[in-house]
């Protein structure tokens, strides 16, 4: 190596070292894929290894997207029945969007993260939370208090998952709007850019938008209905039903209020639509009401797409979903054990999609995404101009080699969310009961108790063959 290369290579380190660290922006993702990060954690899940896992997250708590692990951490600790431990993480992330949400739209701390990720890929930005990953947080968080008996703080939570829904609608709208004006241009030249994307928009297309979520506002009519507001539960169990028509519980729930309540015109209308009416609880009995969450949520791969820039034509790496849209399985629910052994209580009904959620929040965000590679190509060949310039050849090719490896797309998401949501509920008469659980392949069992006139709220969630269980009285 010649001595002038050597005086050359300490310049062109701290090129590079400035590039990835420019407003200690540099997250774990830029060279290695989130989602090889989390395979393990997922692992670990499956095998009810819990504490490995909230290891294995710890050390990324100052993280730039520390948003992300936060939220991964709050998930492990809330399936390994460390209702403190999660409640503390999800706090942080609501802390967190709390904090974002009060910066200006461009902060010099945001600029920087811009900046870097011109010259790096959309990782160097920090991790944000999409927004029904948001609403997800503040449904998680009031599970987190049902199950410490606080039924107060769980109320709290839901409302603000329910508000957040709200919120997200309306930054919607303002986004989406400034995003297509930006890419307008682009979208022109490439006219069958989504043409890329067909896997992606099947799943995408089963929603209406990325951020409401049936499932949010039927817990929250439970714990309305549990609290003795009854009307408050109507307004909610008919949110669900608009966002998810076909599900055979919120239709009976919605049924049944309308005609507590004495909406007669709303109860002859659903009557008619749904059928027949679910009969209320006896004297003797308590209901039940299973949350089951399955599996996880989908995986961004890397998609290759040959975008037209004035300069000619780029092949640029792109996020997308290419896991088919696939129908939720479903939990079968009976008892094991004592006089009503072998009976069987239902099956659960599907009443959230986060495979669909995401893929929506991601067709989105492609335009933006469009504008922003556009900018990258560009300012990636002025680095490469530059640092020969500042280096010679050598620099050239070295800043050619970092945009070869940091040409990656984002394929950052909350992965320790499910991949689906369903709901059942029913009654039974007085007593502890063992029920069997049965998903697919997947078979377990736990214990719970039934108290006339309250309800039981029970929550399954299955990894793989792994049942994680809980249970509350309300």
């Amino acid at each position: 190596m010649s001595h002038l290369l050597v005086r050359k290579l300490p310049r062109l380190t701290l090129l590079v070292v400035a590039v990835l660290l420019l407003g200690g922006c540099a997250t774990g993702s830029i060279f290695t894929s989130y989602p090889k990060q989390i395979q393990p954690i997922k692992v670990q899940l499956e095998a009810r290894q819990y504490t490995m896992a909230q290891a294995a997250l710890d050390g990324r708590q100052d993280d730039a997207d520390k948003i992300l692990y936060l939220m991964e951490r709050g998930r492990v600790a809330q399936l390994a029945g460390d209702a403190e431990a999660s409640i503390e993480d999800f706090r942080r992330v609501i802390e967190a969007f709390e904090e974002n949400d009060e910066k200006a739209k461009v902060s010099a701390s945001d600029a920087a993260a811009q900046g870097a990720s011109l010259l790096t890929n959309d990782n160097a930005i920090p991790y944000a939370g999409e927004g029904y990953e948001r609403v997800f947080v503040h449904q998680f968080q009031a599970m987190n208090y049902l199950l410490a008996h606080n039924l107060e703080a769980a109320m709290v939570e839901v409302r603000r998952a329910n508000q957040e829904q709200q919120y997200e609608l309306e930054r919607f709208e303002d986004e989406v709007a400034d995003a297509e004006e930006d890419a307008r241009e682009q979208m022109e030249k490439n006219d069958g850019f989504m043409d890329s994307f067909a896997s992606l928009q099947a799943a995408a297309g089963q929603v209406k938008n990325s951020f409401q979520n049936a499932y949010t506002f039927y817990v929250s009519g439970v714990l309305f209905e549990a609290t003795g507001k009854p009307n408050d539960a109507y307004i909610d169990y008919k949110k669900a039903l608009e966002i998810f028509p076909d599900n055979v519980y919120v239709q009976r729930d919605v049924l049944r209020l309308a005609q507590s309540l004495g909406m007669r015109e709303d109860y002859e209308r659903f009557k008619k639509e749904f059928g027949a009416d679910l009969s209320p609880p006896k004297a003797d009995e308590g209901e039940i009401v299973l949350l089951f969450e399955h599996g996880f949520a989908p995986v961004k791969t890397n998609v290759d797409i040959d975008l037209i820039i004035d300069n000619g034509v780029r092949s640029i790496a792109f996020p997308t979903y290419v896991e088919q849209w696939q129908a939720p399985s479903l939990l079968n629910v009976s008892i094991s054990d004592g006089a009503l052994m072998g009976k069987t209580i239902g099956e659960t009904s599907p009443i959230v999609s986060v495979q669909a959620l995401a893929a929506k929040a991601l067709v989105e965000r492609l335009p933006g995404m469009m504008v922003r590679q556009v900018l990258r190509i560009v300012a990636k060949g002025k680095a490469a101009e530059q640092g020969g310039k500042l280096l010679g050849g050598f620099g050239a090719l070295a800043i050619n080699v970092l945009n070869v490896v940091t040409e990656q797309a984002d394929r950052r998401s909350w992965l320790t969310l499910p991949h689906d949501a369903q709901i059942l509920r029913s009654n039974l008469p007085e007593g502890q009961y063992q029920l069997q659980l049965q998903n697919g392949t997947a078979m377990g069992t736990m214990d719970i108790k039934v108290i006339p006139g309250k309800k039981t709220l029970i929550r399954v969630v299955a990894t793989g063959n792994t049942f994680h269980t809980a249970f509350v009285v309300l």
